[in-house]
């Protein structure tokens, strides 16, 4: 008994070993709840003046779909034109932090009942 909480002791730390800063990797502002990277500044300060930061964190997109969401918002919201440099750095952001993420559900079961 005493090897077995000896080896899960040392299991424990080799992964706080290998996966040092894995919890806070990510830094979230404390405001907004959107990451903080190259390109926060633009977004908060073009985008969360119309809406929430929630629109913005409740979906994944690639930077195509990101490029048509501000399309229809242009033409149908009254959001305004962005400079090529500006609309760029809104896209790079998005479609870093808030690109689709890889599904990890496991497959359905296959059940017989009887």
């Amino acid at each position: 008994m005493r090897i077995t909480g000896i080896l899960i002791v040392f299991i424990i730390m080799l992964t706080l070993v290998l996966m040092p800063g894995y919890a806070s990797a990510v830094k979230l502002d404390k405001e907004t709840g959107l990451v903080i990277g190259k390109g926060f500044d633009t977004v908060k300060s073009n985008c969360t003046i119309c809406h929430s930061a929630m629109m913005i964190t409740q979906n994944r997109m690639d930077r195509n779909r990101w490029l048509e969401t501000i399309r229809w918002m242009q033409k149908n919201q009254g959001l305004r034109t962005f400079k090529p440099d500006t609309e760029k750095e809104i896209l790079d952001y998005l479609s870093t932090n808030y690109a689709p993420e890889k599904a990890y559900r496991r497959p359905p079961l296959k059940v017989e009942w009887e």
